[in-house]
């Protein structure tokens, strides 16, 4: 068996480029560092994305409370990542806090997502969203 190539400087290239696009509410930019289909699993409910046209309709409603709640932007803590097979990567991202404005937090998560190298470069297929300091 092979050694795995690590992923860190790729991964965390596209994660940078995912919150710019995040914060820019450049909706066609996060939908493009996923790849299709892909899905997110949330505490409360499980979304399937198909497209990325679907995404960009996910992403308006998602920013639509957002903004409700005076959301200003997005700062994240520390993002590793580890190879799990050939071309494949598990992700975490710890304390992705979302703010206000004023700089008041709405709310802190951390976040794990599953990448995969394809011939257009690294993308994110899955995310997960997680309680601050899950792993214990």
């Amino acid at each position: 068996m092979s050694k795995l190539q690590h992923p860190q400087n790729e991964v965390e290239e596209l994660f940078g480029k995912y919150l710019i696009a995040w914060n820019g509410r450049d909706f066609q930019g996060v939908a493009d560092c996923f790849s299709e289909p892909s899905f997110y699993a949330l505490p409360e409910v499980d979304i399937s994305i198909p497209n990325r046209d679907a995404f960009v309709v996910l992403l308006q409603k998602v920013f639509a409370g957002l903004e409700a709640e005076g959301f200003s932007h997005t700062e994240a803590g520390q993002v590793s990542a580890r190879a799990c097979a050939e071309r494949m990567a598990i992700v975490d991202v710890k304390s992705l806090a979302r703010l206000r404005k004023d700089g008041t937090l709405i709310e802190m998560i951390d976040a794990h997502y599953i990448a995969r190298r394809s011939d257009d470069g690294w993308k994110f297929t899955a995310a997960v969203v997680c309680n601050p300091g899950w792993e214990g």
